[in-house]
């Protein structure tokens, strides 16, 4: 991205990423070599963005539990704790893609301003997510958290037009081969079964991905959440269960997502567990170094599956009797 062939950076299929994370680690790995060690280069571009990533989880945090009307000490030190000691940073890092989490944060910012009626900032934030990860388009449901026709213009207006702004040049003006990557979807899979019974493409197979993701989404802003993180824990749930690869640093960004939830949450239900789970948590990234593919794709799927079922369960306000209610919750 920092050269006189900027427009065609894509033209190698296997390029997987957005051109804003590409434009800002090319910035950085610029400045950094005033270093004049390639090695102590990787090792501070790599510290820095683990830094970053947690500070920005720990802020989104401290962010979603002021708009909840409390403060969450705790619950920054816990999120925070959870992604440096736990292995996600590390893991995201040591694959080359400390973005996924980062796109995961940025959703869930999109999805507090999108519940507070400022769809403007939402569909800026979304766009900013598209732009470091294409992925990050599976979000766009939150518009819908705050119903009202000319606000959902406004962020779909504002998501479309930034989205448009970040890509077009690279396909008008320069070469774009994204298209052409074939990961090599094994027929065991869900998407990679139906690719080979229907003849698609592995980028086709993406999109009924991204579109099955999408649609959960949606349905899930649309139910009049209590939690605007619901349909961002969905989406993201949905992306992975049916996900033919899952590697290993794909986990982070749903983990983030829930431990977010969990510790800037006031509702007693979660304040239960969530200590207990969160220690637990770090047993995602240890298990595919100790256990067979077989046994974690199937550990995988159920814990998948749990949250599916659970999170929406969790979003249900209580009534003062004790049972589940559905009645408007005030943000």
């Amino acid at each position: 991205m920092i050269g006189p062939r900027l427009l065609d950076v894509f033209s190698a299929p296997g390029l997987q990423i957005g051109p804003l994370y590409l434009l800002l680690l090319g910035l950085a790995t610029k400045a950094l070599t005033v270093l004049g060690s390639p090695v102590a280069t990787r090792a501070l571009l790599g510290g820095t963005q683990a830094a970053m990533v947690v500070w920005f989880a720990m802020w989104t945090t401290q962010r979603s539990a002021h708009l909840r009307g409390h403060e969450a000490v705790a619950g920054r030190w816990a999120v925070g704790l959870l992604l440096g000691l736990g292995g996600f940073a590390a893991e995201g890092i040591g694959n080359g893609h400390p973005e996924e989490i980062l796109v995961a944060l940025l959703l869930l910012n999109a999805a507090l301003s999108a519940a507070s009626d400022r769809h403007g900032i939402a569909g800026a934030v979304l766009a900013a997510a598209v732009g470091l990860k294409q992925w990050g388009a599976f979000g766009g449901g939150i518009l819908l958290l705050h119903r009202g026709r000319t606000g959902l213009l406004r962020g779909a207006g504002t998501l479309a037009g930034l989205t448009l702004l970040l890509y077009g040049p690279f396909f008008l003006f320069g070469t774009v081969r994204t298209f052409d990557f074939s990961w090599g979807f094994g027929a065991t899979s869900y998407l990679g079964s139906l690719g080979h019974a229907w003849g698609a493409t592995d980028w086709q197979l993406r999109f009924i991905q991204g579109g099955l993701a999408g649609l959960v989404g949606v349905v899930a802003a649309w139910r009049r959440p209590t939690s605007p993180f619901l349909p961002v824990v969905c989406a993201i749930s949905v992306r992975l269960l049916i996900d033919p690869l899952r590697l290993t640093y794909y986990s982070g960004a749903l983990v983030v997502v829930v431990a977010v939830w969990a510790w800037s949450s006031g509702d007693v239900r979660m304040t239960r567990f969530r200590l207990l789970v969160t220690a637990l948590t770090p047993l995602v990234v240890l298990g595919p170094y100790l256990l067979s593919r077989t046994v974690i794709w199937f550990a995988g799927t159920g814990l998948l599956v749990v949250v599916l079922v659970f999170a929406p369960r969790l979003d249900r306000p209580k009534r003062v009797d004790g049972t589940d209610g559905r009645q408007a919750v005030s943000r």
